[in-house]
């Protein structure tokens, strides 16, 4: 029995935390093991895996070569091909599901809202091979085959509450109402323009949750007390910032406060120019949209805030697109991913592991950072897993993380990190 003061410190261990999970309760169960392992058993397999992708290019000769390594038996690639099916792809996806029924604590960071939820979606882009199975864009030069990841991310706690694969063809309007089953009362939604549909900010305003997302242009704007359509532009006219209660829709009718925020002339000359140059036909630019590109404009249900808060508060939306950077650069979600399949075990397996080893390990190892030192970089944190874990069996030592300090925090810079933004809702 090992003793050392490695495994003595332990306080992160991703096998210890699968079986939690029940890991092989749950491979009988998903028909992955249907009698007793002689060789690949679902914990080494996953592991091994996660050895594979992170110490460079994935294969699966090299997924096959980590799996003997760490079993000291001979596994060729035609095994991992074979037992890389439909019921393993079942085994990961509960695996993540279950993972997000655990106990979590809960971090009072933020004191005015009872939890804050990021909803946002990214793709992945697949061999096109597989558009059968994932249908993606179609170009002049054929079909894409493109899977999106639709997450919502709980920024009090640190967790997801929800990852979801779906095609590409789903797009974030049909996902607006995936998050109405986590929200209560005192809950802020923050999410961008994709997922503006009325009904769904009526069924959020009916939880007395709140919610803060862009104005859709194209969405009529009513005065309450008359029911008289706001010319927008004029109602902006000669202002820097403005705070209106307005209705939304002209059936719907939904209640909300309107924020206006003048931006920069350099900001809204890049807008602009962006705006002029998309080749999107379906997009009618008028004078009208071209004006408002100067201005930062919101709907919200939270009245009692000023312009620039909600304009603050909005930004913190970029918290995801930093995880899903970490995904695609240091967990190598998009890279990895074989160029040529013709079925989609193989690129779901990667996706789904990939998520199961964030919500598992490094989440937790990033919590756990963030309440021992402070400025603590996603990034810098992830980057810092994958160069040792694999070498670690998987296990964080408490002299690893108290030695790690400087290899995961933000730089001292004069511009603030992304704790200190955040800092103004305590």
């Amino acid at each position: 029995m090992r003793t050392g003061n490695h495994f003595k410190n332990k306080i992160i261990s991703l096998k210890e935390r699968l079986k939690e999970l029940r890991i092989y309760s749950l491979s009988h169960s998903c028909n992955f093991q249907k009698r007793r392992t002689k060789k690949i058993d679902p914990l080494n397999l996953i592991l091994s895996f996660y050895n594979c992708n992170l110490n460079g290019s994935f294969s699966l000769s090299g997924w096959a070569f980590h799996l003997s390594q760490l079993i000291n038996k001979p596994i060729s690639k035609q095994a991992i091909f074979e037992r890389v099916d439909a019921d393993f792809i079942n085994l990961c996806r509960e695996l993540l599901n279950r993972s997000f029924n655990s106990k979590r604590t809960v971090n009072k960071f933020m004191k005015k809202f009872s939890n804050v939820y990021i909803q946002d979606s990214t793709c992945i882009h697949l061999p096109s091979s597989l558009y059968e199975f994932y249908q993606g864009n179609k170009t002049y030069t054929g079909n894409h085959s493109v899977a999106k990841i639709q997450v919502i991310y709980n920024l009090m706690k640190n967790t997801f509450e929800e990852l979801m694969v779906t095609s590409f063809t789903r797009n974030d309007q049909a996902a607006s109402a995936d998050i109405l089953q986590y929200i209560s009362a005192g809950d802020l939604i923050v999410r961008d323009l994709g997922y503006f549909v009325l009904r769904s900010l009526k069924e959020i305003l009916k939880k007395g949750a709140h919610f803060i997302c862009p104005l859709r242009k194209d969405v009529h704007l009513f005065f309450p007390h008359n029911n008289q359509l706001i010319d927008l532009k004029k109602l902006l006219k000669n202002k820097k910032y403005l705070k209106q209660t307005v209705l939304l829709g002209k059936e719907e009718k939904v209640p909300v406060t309107l924020f206006a925020i003048k931006l920069d002339r350099k900001t809204a000359s890049y807008r602009q120019k962006y705006a002029i140059q998309d080749r999107d036909r379906r997009k009618k630019l008028t004078i009208e949209k071209l004006h408002l590109l100067g201005w930062d404009v919101f709907v919200s249900s939270c009245a009692d805030l000023e312009p620039q808060v909600i304009q603050d508060i909005y930004k913190i939306r970029w918290h995801i697109e930093i995880v899903f950077k970490s995904w695609k650069s240091h967990l190598k979600l998009e890279k990895n991913i074989p160029k040529r399949l013709n079925r989609p075990f193989i690129p779901e397996a990667i996706i789904y592991l990939t998520l199961l080893l964030t919500v598992l390990f490094i989440m937790p190892v990033y919590r756990l950072a963030i309440k021992t030192f402070k400025g603590i970089s996603l990034i810098k944190t992830t980057r810092f897993i994958v160069g040792l874990m694999p070498r670690s069996d998987w296990t964080l030592s408490q002299v690893q993380l108290n030695n790690s300090r400087r290899l995961i925090t933000y730089e001292t810079r004069n511009r603030a990190n992304f704790t200190d933004k955040v800092a103004f809702l305590t």
